[in-house]
């Protein structure tokens, strides 16, 4: 999603009492639009969100929250994110990093897939094939310093987002604390 139709979403949900991201079919995105995304659940813009180290150039990029957003903020209410074992990538960002920076986002579901990492596309050496066929290879790596469960001391590199809420896709998640650590009947 571009910075428009982020805006667009959340303007639509902008007089709402509480927010619930549905990310369980979501398989991509860019480090932009998820720092975009996220940018909406925090006061201002001076949160460091998030960093990604690229192996190619030896470069860290950072992240940051955006300063000027096209809708309101959403950092006064809550926030709950619903993930899958099929969240991957982008939709992994945007359920972790609230959570891992103690915005009290609760997420319910399952535990994401672990692919919240940048890629590069090596096209097929064959010429005739080229432009149809080649792989995608991780290219680095999001360094988080701010959580138990480091990426940067696990060799594969995979940020997973873990529900403070555990459910299957198919039953209603049950008694589960929320970002406060009260039970709630979801």
């Amino acid at each position: 999603m571009g910075a428009a139709a982020i805006g667009a979403a959340m303007q639509l949900v902008a007089l709402s009492a509480a927010l619930i991201l549905d990310l369980r079919a979501c398989s991509g995105g860019t480090p932009e639009g998820a720092a975009m995304c996220c940018s909406y659940f925090f006061r201002d813009d001076q949160v460091h969100l998030d960093d990604f180290y690229e192996r190619s150039t030896g470069a860290t990029r950072q992240f940051w929250t955006t300063a000027h957003l096209p809708a309101p903020r959403y950092a006064d209410r809550p926030v709950h994110v619903l993930t899958s074992a099929m969240t991957f990538s982008g939709g992994e960002d945007v359920a972790y990093t609230p959570q891992a920076h103690g915005r009290a986002v609760v997420v319910v579901g399952e535990t994401t897939r672990g692919g919240a990492h940048p890629t590069a596309r090596h096209p097929s050496s064959r010429p005739a094939a080229n432009d149809r066929l080649g792989f995608r290879v991780k290219s680095g790596c999001p360094p988080r310093r701010d959580t138990p469960t480091s990426v940067q001391a696990s060799e594969s590199c995979r940020a997973r987002a873990t529900p403070a809420c555990p459910a299957r896709p198919d039953r209603r998640a049950e008694g589960c604390a929320d970002g406060q650590g009260r039970r709630k009947p979801w």
